[in-house]
């Protein structure tokens, strides 16, 4: 069964691949920050997968006859490709992330006003998964205000219907046609939150479970540096100890037991200190 499913995903994958190499290739090579690295994989394969969910959208226009939903394709694929432009140009993800999030949402604010101010949950899943990306690729400030900008988009529509308010409606757009193909469109944006939000996310764990692994090596490294010192100095003193004690020399040989004493009680320290970091560093990453 493995190979079949790897023949079957070879050539999406390959198709895959080769678009992100050539997009975002040369900026994930320079990129040091392992936070923007992945913020810069995010944005595209948002839009990698936007372009690929265009073609089951188109194909319902297509069958429906909704002329007037298909002016807005070559407007949103014209923004995705000029995001994946930008995404090669080095630009910062913050603007490319802002760009992005708000063409999704203002391309479905859009498509619902001519689709007779539908906000069903096709419309309701994008537009919350546009804020969510704004969230992840952007700042607080800039998701508020497009979530500002949807609210308020919300509230002309539901004026409109409460005071039946006669508005533009696509010919060949249907409330029949909306639920029809519902199931269909929500389950594709389910499998796009899983591939894309969702690796985002496994992403992120796997680069904090690095960090967090990098530091206790560094850590450890620095205990054994230091209890190597303390135990060369223990070592010293007790032969030292030895010899004075074979000489008879009990004031000296006190003076060694004592260092050794202090030498068991840093090294002691450090351990303990050690632990209680350890437990601060856990109790910082555990979920609340």
């Amino acid at each position: 069964m493995a190979p079949k499913a790897k023949y079957r995903w070879a050539v999406p994958g390959k198709l895959y691949v080769t678009v992100e190499k050539a997009v975002i290739g040369i900026a994930l090579r320079k990129t040091l920050d392992s936070r923007e690295h992945y913020n810069i994989k995010l944005i595209f394969d948002y839009l990698f997968f936007h372009i690929l969910l265009i073609v089951p959208e188109v194909f319902f226009t297509l069958y429906f006859q909704n002329t007037t939903q298909l002016i807005l394709y070559p407007f949103f694929l014209a923004m995705c490709l000029l995001g994946m432009s930008m995404l090669k140009r080095r630009v910062a993800t913050q603007s490319v992330g802002t760009l992005v999030s708000f063409t999704t949402l203002v391309f479905a604010m859009l498509s619902s006003f001519l689709n007779n101010q539908d906000i069903s949950v096709t419309y309701g899943t994008i537009w919350i998964l546009s804020i969510l990306f704004c969230y992840l690729t952007t700042n607080l400030p800039t998701t508020l205000l497009l979530g500002s900008l949807l609210c308020g988009y919300l509230g002309l529509a539901a004026y409109i219907k409460v005071h039946h308010v006669i508005s533009f409606a696509a010919p060949g757009y249907s409330i029949e046609n909306s639920y029809g193909t519902a199931p269909i469109t929500c389950a594709l944006y389910i499998l796009f939150i899983i591939r894309v939000i969702g690796r985002h996310y496994n992403n992120i764990m796997i680069l904090e479970q690095r960090l967090t692994l990098q530091k206790q090596k560094q850590h450890a490294a620095l205990i054994r540096q230091n209890l190597t010192k303390q135990f060369i100095l223990v070592k010293g003193l007790s032969r030292s100890g030895k010899t004075k004690y074979l000489e008879g020399n009990l004031e000296l040989l006190e003076a060694c037991l004592t260092e050794i004493e202090k030498q068991c009680e840093t090294a002691i320290d450090l351990l303990q200190h050690t632990h209680k970091t350890l437990e601060v560093e856990s109790n910082k990453k555990a979920p609340h």
